[in-house]
């Protein structure tokens, strides 16, 4: 590039432009990958940043919900069927079992996968009777889960 009195000639005033615009789209396709850039080429907002993540955590799946409600069904089920008389066996009340005597209504989690289970019933030293869920679900299993206690 060979400067004299008069400036730039045409030749490099066109390299120079060419090289910013792909430093121009360079750049845009970065801000878009890092998410600050939506689909349509619009600046996303930071408040919608926030928002976004909220409604993915509510859309998270919430799995002790579902131990607890397989447990309060369970805690019925034992009270009327068992009286809470318990012997020194340990009880796997399956939530098929309690779908079919109207405990649970639907048991699926928030994506809406189906999900089984059982819930492990026994009295301990004490007498006080335990209740351990056991959740299956697609993306999702309780630690201790065996399947062939479940359906």
């Amino acid at each position: 590039m060979k400067l004299n009195k008069n400036g730039w000639g045409y030749l490099e005033f066109f390299v120079f432009l060419i090289i910013f615009v792909i430093c121009l789209l360079i750049s845009a396709f970065g801000l878009k990958q890092f998410g600050l850039i939506d689909d349509d080429w619009r600046f996303v907002k930071f408040e919608d940043i926030g928002k976004d993540k909220e409604e993915e955590e509510n859309k998270t799946v919430s799995y002790p919900k579902l131990r607890e409600d397989m447990v309060s069904a369970t805690m019925k089920y034992i009270s009327k069927y068992y009286n809470n008389e318990l012997g020194l066996d340990t009880l796997n009340i399956r939530v098929s079992q309690l779908k079919r005597e109207g405990y649970i209504s639907e048991f699926k989690d928030a994506k809406g996968n189906d999900c089984s289970g059982y819930v492990a019933v026994f009295k301990d030293d004490s007498g006080k009777i335990q209740y351990n869920p056991y959740l299956k679900c697609k993306d999702y299993q309780t630690t201790g889960y065996e399947e062939r206690k479940d359906d």
